[in-house]
């Protein structure tokens, strides 16, 4: 059962942005569903919006966000249902020479989510850096999320994930 959620959208390159039914769906195997409560605004949904990044339109922007995990998929046991997380850009493979080497911001072989988020007319959305967060749940891989201390505030752990 897919999850059916407000996000912002960016459509076109230099259009405005709106406000749009999403449908994000339950998490597969590695992946995990966040319920987001903070995501703090970057320049680089800007770049988003203005083709900067990528021509992949449309986007769901936002990335530097916190939340609650809602689900989790087959495999995971990084984090669990109820862990507060924030959201990164990166998941690391763990395996690649730059991983075993202790240098993972080198990693050769990050990781997204594989299933796709979409619209309500099923079109498929590019989530920016992997996470698209200006939404009520988003979908990661989850070794995007980082658990934290749950008494940091929201507005404050997301930033961390810029």
């Amino acid at each position: 059962m897919a999850y059916e959620v407000r996000g912002v959208v960016a459509r076109g390159k230099g259009a405005p942005v709106s406000v749009e039914t999403v449908l994000v769906p339950d998490p597969g195997p590695g992946e995990a569903v966040v319920d987001v409560q903070a995501c703090g605004v970057c320049h680089t949904d800007l770049h988003y919006r203005e083709g900067g990044i990528n021509d992949e339109f449309p986007f769901l922007l936002g990335h530097e966000a916190a939340g609650t995990v809602a689900a989790v998929g087959d495999g995971v046991t990084d984090v669990a249902v109820g862990d507060f997380v924030v959201l990164n850009w990166r998941a690391v493979c763990g395996q690649c020479r730059a991983c075993r080497q202790g240098r993972l911001h080198y990693c050769f072989d990050t990781h997204n989510a594989t299933q796709q988020m979409t619209l309500a007319d099923g079109t498929e959305l590019s989530p920016a850096l992997g996470i698209g967060a200006f939404v009520e749940k988003t979908l990661v891989h989850s070794g995007q999320c980082t658990k934290v201390d749950p008494e940091t505030p929201a507005t404050a752990a997301g930033l961390l994930g810029c």
